[in-house]
């Protein structure tokens, strides 16, 4: 185990929503080991035999996670794995596992899964999952600036369950103007909402990323949903991230840092998502 420098998060981002036998995991950073050790332990997980991993780009600290999650090295566990993504995304994590680097997950999940799928997906599909709707949204995503720029073929996603409870995800992004429509598109009548909000103010937006500042609008912009600020920069410190919040969304009740061990769980009485017990099971930084 690694030492832990931040009370927000340590671990690259990973995200899930629990609903009876369905697991849905929004990106597989180093999170996702969390995830995997709390589905050992806790109760909420106990029903889980279908696990849907949505892998929103190919950046490598979106998908790191599955090299050492429980799944594939706990055996005859009875998990029927699927993991969602671009082709550029699952290209990535087949040459990223592919001898000598590693393990094919294919070799991985021989005698720990039930089964093992990629799914490839493009934007603007809409996809009934279970008794789940799925719908895509393309992202601004890139690496590198100038000559160096390189776009990413990534993905937002919405999910639409039982009851018409909505989350969405929308990381790694960097809003500009011609993404303004797709943004209030996929925040409408969204009852959650995790947030690129990688660096602090609106100035600082490089290289495919939001921040707090523009976060904290959107919160504003939607006042019943639920905005959690995520992917937060590895480089600012606890008390610089506190500070961006104060500074931008003091006030804004519906806007949250997303941290590890958030826990967030839907009301129906209420409709609307409340502060569950804390647990390992959600990480939410960078």
């Amino acid at each position: 185990m690694f030492p832990a420098t931040s009370r927000v998060g340590n671990s690259t981002i990973c995200s899930s929503i629990v609903c009876g036998s369905e697991l849905f995991v929004l990106d597989a950073g180093r999170g996702l080991l969390a995830l995997g050790a709390a589905m050992r332990d806790d109760a909420r997980f106990r029903q889980i035999r279908r696990v849907h991993v949505f892998v929103s780009h190919a950046h490598l600290d979106h998908w790191e996670g599955l090299k050492d999650v429980d799944w594939f090295w706990k055996p005859d566990n009875g998990l029927d794995v699927r993991i969602w993504g671009t082709r550029e995304a699952l290209q990535a994590i087949r040459r990223g596992f592919a001898h000598p680097s590693y393990v094919p997950l294919e070799v991985l999940a021989r005698g720990t899964t039930a089964a093992l799928r990629f799914q490839a997906l493009k934007a603007w599909q809409s996809k009934a999952i279970g008794d789940w709707q799925l719908e895509t949204f393309p992202l601004h995503h890139y690496s590198g600036i100038g000559r160096e720029k390189r776009l990413l073929d990534t993905l937002g996603f919405r999910l639409t369950g039982p009851g018409g409870v909505r989350v969405a995800y929308v990381c790694d992004h960097e809003p500009i103007a011609s993404t303004r429509a797709m943004e209030r598109s996929i925040l409408q009548g969204t009852h959650l909402a995790i947030i690129d909000a990688h660096f602090s103010s609106i100035v600082d937006h490089c290289f495919g990323h939001g921040s707090q500042e523009h976060a904290a609008g959107l919160a504003r912009q939607h006042p019943d949903t639920l905005i959690l600020a995520s992917h937060l920069a590895p480089m600012l410190t606890d008390t610089e991230l506190h500070a961006a919040r104060r500074r931008y969304a003091n006030g804004v009740a519906n806007y949250k840092l997303a941290h590890e061990t958030s826990n967030w769980r839907w009301n129906e009485r209420l409709e609307r998502f409340v502060p569950g017990p804390k647990t390992g099971a959600q990480a939410g930084k960078r």
